[in-house]
């Protein structure tokens, strides 16, 4: 590798990742790219990232407790800038172990709730970055192609409520199923579709059977950030049951295409909807809370928080203005 003047290096090479590394060729550099998912080990990435930054070169690791942590132990010349991915501070909250993250070069972090974490952990001011996790607004617009539920075997006038998080326990897609069943019931024109996979996948197909809706669920895989658009634009709402979120990409997403939000009431996307106003929050982990939220949202005619959410992410989440402060986190 010739010309590389910094490293990226994360647990994953997924969407996210390509974004970030997206955003440094975009500000005219050349990283050198890691990560742990094509990888022999861990120690063989470390000993990658050790040779690629030997310079002095900055190295952006994330998501900290994954990826970063070792990286600070095992390597301490390293010039490392840590890049929290919102859940990933939250954890190491409550498990203690917060000491090590002043011994960083710099971090970056994406919302205020995480931001008071890092400062609670001794992490100087001055090296920390914010950086919402933004989107390309252009893409993501109120008016634009939209999906025909008769292709999932449904009339055009249900009204579909979306789910697009990874099937893992924090995500909570458990709690957005049992939700529904009980909006269901009631509601004979409502449909689910549940988009994204993961360990928890196949718990989820047997209780939708389990719950007699098969005829009402539909799961559509992971969809790609092209099709992500006419999706949003489609949902009657679109609902994050998540336990624990720093900026979530798909819920700014969402309100970018003024989709009515149903969303937890985590730290994260507190910052983001303010209930009744750019969005519907709920008890995290109440499926009654979620069930009423659903329900308010699914029976409004009108959804003049949408609006207000959109303007709110014209705001504050144009990710091609917001990667423009790397250049403070990893060469100032």
């Amino acid at each position: 590798m010739t010309n590389i003047d910094c490293v990226y290096v994360s647990a994953t090479s997924g969407i996210h990742d390509t974004r970030w590394v997206q955003a440094l060729v975009d500000l005219g550099h050349n990283p050198a790219v890691f990560s742990l998912d094509t990888s022999d080990s861990l120690d063989a990435l470390i000993s990658s990232v050790q040779g690629a930054a030997s310079s002095g070169l900055p190295v952006l690791a994330g998501p900290l407790t994954t990826i970063t942590q070792h990286l600070v132990a095992q390597a301490p010349e390293l010039n490392v800038v840590g890049l929290s991915w919102g859940f990933d501070l939250f954890e190491l909250l409550a498990q203690d172990q917060l000491s090590w993250l002043h011994n960083l070069s710099g971090l970056v972090i994406d919302s205020e709730p995480t931001r008071l974490i890092a400062t609670s952990a001794g992490v100087p001011i001055e090296r920390l970055t914010f950086i919402p996790w933004g989107i390309d607004l252009p893409a993501f617009t109120p008016v634009g192609p939209t999906i025909s539920l008769s292709t999932l075997g449904w009339s055009d006038s249900a009204r579909m409520v979306l789910s697009l998080r990874a099937h893992e326990e924090l995500y909570r897609v458990g709690d957005i199923l049992e939700a529904f069943a009980d909006v269901a019931s009631t509601d004979p024109g409502v449909v689910l579709v549940i988009g994204h996979s993961g360990s928890l996948t196949s718990t989820l197909h047997t209780r939708v059977s389990e719950l007699q809706l098969d005829d009402r669920v539909r799961f559509i895989g992971t969809i790609t950030e092209a099709e992500l658009p006419a999706w949003l634009r489609t949902a009657a709402c679109y609902v994050t049951a998540s336990e624990v979120d720093g900026t979530s990409v798909t819920l700014l997403q969402a309100m970018a295409c003024e989709t009515p939000i149903v969303a937890s009431e985590t730290p994260g996307n507190l910052g983001w909807i303010d209930d009744g106003k750019t969005g519907s929050t709920f008890t995290t982990g109440s499926i009654p809370s979620l069930t009423s939220a659903l329900m308010t949202v699914l029976s409004s005619v009108t959804e003049p928080s949408s609006a207000r959410a959109r303007v709110l992410v014209l705001e504050k989440a144009d990710w091609n203005q917001n990667i423009k402060h790397l250049e403070t986190a990893l060469f100032q």
